[in-house]
């Protein structure tokens, strides 16, 4: 009987494996949201820079750098929140799944999975809804920035025609 609860707890550590392996962030993963994090940091300063020059006489180049500006900077808070949520969830989430797997001695390894993953989704729940809505967001400002400044091209256009 000892035996069978030492195999079965082995069995049940390999849920706990596999829901690490998807949701683990890898330090790969990390070093590359570094590095794309100080990559829109400088784009973001250039672009700045570029908008103080333009804003006195290309109107539509510090219109185009305002909006370039603007979807960068969001997609870096974007970014940002996206990383440091998933760590923050992963920090909280992984202990207590060790903890519940070690206390469902009487549960079989189905019921088990399931109660794990429904933990996993719950945990993820609120992240998944509001990284859908920043989603949303952000490509809407950016169809929104690339119409307004066509918009504002034919209109500087129209303007140096008369």
């Amino acid at each position: 009987m000892n035996q069978k609860n030492i195999v079965m707890m082995g069995t049940k550590k390999e849920i706990l494996v596999d829901i690490k392996k998807l949701y683990r962030i890898k330090p790969v993963t990390s070093i590359m949201v570094t590095i794309l994090i100080a990559f829109m940091l400088v784009l973001l300063i250039g672009t700045a820079m570029a908008f103080g020059e333009n804003i006195k006489s290309n109107y539509l180049g510090a219109f185009s750098n305002l909006f370039f500006l603007w979807n960068v900077g969001f997609g870096l808070f974007q970014l940002i929140w996206r990383f440091s949520t998933s760590r923050k969830i992963n920090k909280l989430l992984f202990p207590k799944l060790e903890q519940f797997i070690n206390e469902s001695d009487e549960k079989s390894y189905e019921e088990t999975e399931i109660e794990v993953y429904e933990i996993v989704k719950s945990a993820y729940r609120g992240y998944t809804e509001k990284y859908n809505k920043l989603n949303k967001i952000y490509w809407l400002s950016i169809k929104l920035s690339v119409i307004l400044t066509l918009i504002g091209a034919v209109i500087i256009l129209l303007f140096n025609l008369r």
